[in-house]
């Protein structure tokens, strides 16, 4: 493949290369030099076209450098100058990448140099002045420019940095003083993402950090009316939730730790078990310093062993027989197929859980939000069994053997698959465990979406 691959390549590399002299002995040369760098990029042994892109190349390269020398000549307009200079510099480039060198007589590098260095002096003093009025977006594309022009030139890349970084450093710093603390972090992030000792950026996002975070304890979720067949629900479920909400990404989000909330729930003798009505939560956040409380209660759970079904299937079993060549007089194997039935088994299980919950403020005593989470956890099996030889066995189609790849496979999945269901626990606990991570995500969102 890679052979035809390569001859398909040469191939296109000499058409074009043909095309490209015909184009070139018409006068084209700039569209002859195009087509000869085509034929180069398919194949750089392609000697044609290197010879002739040597020629019409210059061609071009030299009618580049008359764009220069005219613009240059006029004096009006020296960033004008160094692009048409540049342009011609990168088209050289690209040429001799391809194997073919073109050539910039010296007195166009000179002049260049001449220009360029009046045109950088030129933009640094314009991209100081911009700095001094704080036209921070023009000053960065201004050392920007000087950055491609001249990498290194004096402290053009520092200034471009700073005129890149004040901004940010500025709005972030404007939004702390508003009481806008999620922005102020999230701006002065940006300024720290590209130099940590930017002025004082990293305590002021600090002082952002400790200004908008909020803190909320996670009372124990309560089982409600229900009787549940399985033990420890409720709180496995506000465990996943905690977990869930202590790893999460915003940092503006703590949790009071679920210890240290006992320990002080002890010490005033007001014990977790069975807070959930509001006034209440409100007092026992009021004493572990939260501003709000979450508080869950489970509405609904229901596990639901299925129940194994089994379907009779027809299908053939493959055999051989021995059958006389007439003309041979020996004897090949032929193979016959023969009628057989073999049993399908489908079983699906299934967790069902409806979760309500709310988060409430402690400042107001109001709920902030509430939502319900519905949500289920299925397993299923779905195999075939034959008594038979299993290996012999092939599907049925239409009242006929089905001799298709996909059918075959397909029988051959369900004769070699799983035969039993995860456990009914397991289930309960992927479902706890996901229902807890939605709750942590919602909480997050919303409370991003109401705080400042």
């Amino acid at each position: 493949m890679s052979g035809l691959l390569l001859l398909a390549a040469c191939n296109g590399s000499r058409s074009l290369a043909k095309k490209a002299g015909k184009l070139d002995e018409a006068g084209l040369y700039a569209e002859a030099a195009d087509m000869y760098l085509q034929s180069l990029q398919r194949d750089q042994r392609n000697v044609d076209a290197k010879i002739g892109l040597k020629k019409a190349g210059q061609q071009v390269l030299d009618d580049k450098l008359g764009e220069f020398f005219k613009v240059n000549g006029a004096g009006d307009d020296k960033g004008r100058a160094v692009d048409a200079y540049l342009e011609a510099k990168d088209y050289t480039t690209r040429a001799s990448r391809l194997g073919v060198q073109l050539e910039i007589p010296d007195h166009y590098k000179n002049d260049f140099e001449q220009v360029k260095g009046e045109y950088l002096v030129e933009l640094y003093t314009q991209g100081q002045e911009q700095m001094a009025q704080q036209q921070y977006q023009e000053a960065e594309r201004t050392f920007k420019r000087i950055a491609r022009i001249e990498p290194g030139y004096k402290d053009a890349s520092s200034l471009q940095s700073i005129a890149y970084l004040e901004p940010l450093y500025r709005s972030g710093r404007a939004a702390l003083d508003a009481g806008q603390y999620r922005k102020a972090y999230d701006d002065l992030g940006k300024v720290l993402a590209k130099d940590l000792g930017y002025k004082d950026a990293s305590a002021l996002q600090q002082e952002a950090l400790h200004k908008g975070q909020y803190s909320i304890a996670v009372l124990p979720f309560d089982n409600g009316r229900l009787r549940m067949k399985r033990g420890g629900l409720a709180e496995t479920l506000q465990a996943h939730a905690i977990a869930a909400l202590t790893a999460g990404k915003d940092p503006f989000l703590r949790v009071v730790d679920r210890d240290n909330m006992q320990r002080i729930l002890d010490e005033q003798r007001l014990g977790l078990s069975g807070v959930v009505d509001q006034q209440t939560a409100v007092q026992v956040g009021n004493l572990i310093g939260a501003q709000a409380v979450l508080m869950g209660e489970v509405l609904q759970y229901q596990e639901v062993p299925g129940d194994l079904r089994t379907s009779t299937r027809k299908g053939y079993e493959a055999y051989q027989v021995k059958q006389k060549n007439a003309e041979t007089g020996g004897y090949d194997l032929v193979t016959r197929y023969r009628p057989v039935t073999y049993t399908e088994y489908y079983k699906e299980d299934r967790v069902d859980l409806s979760v309500n919950y709310k988060l409430v403020s402690l400042e107001t005593g109001e709920v902030l939000f509430a939502k319900v989470v519905d949500d289920q956890q299925t397993a299923q099996v779905h195999y075939a069994d034959y008594t038979g030889n299993k290996d012999m066995l092939m599907p049925a189609a239409n009242g006929n053997v089905d001799l298709s790849n996909n059918g075959r496979s397909s029988l051959r999945a369900l004769l070699g698959a799983e035969r039993t269901t995860a456990p009914i626990a397991d289930l309960s606990a992927q479902l706890l465990r996901r229902a807890g991570s939605t709750i942590a995500t919602q909480v997050e969102q919303e409370l991003a979406a109401k705080l400042p």
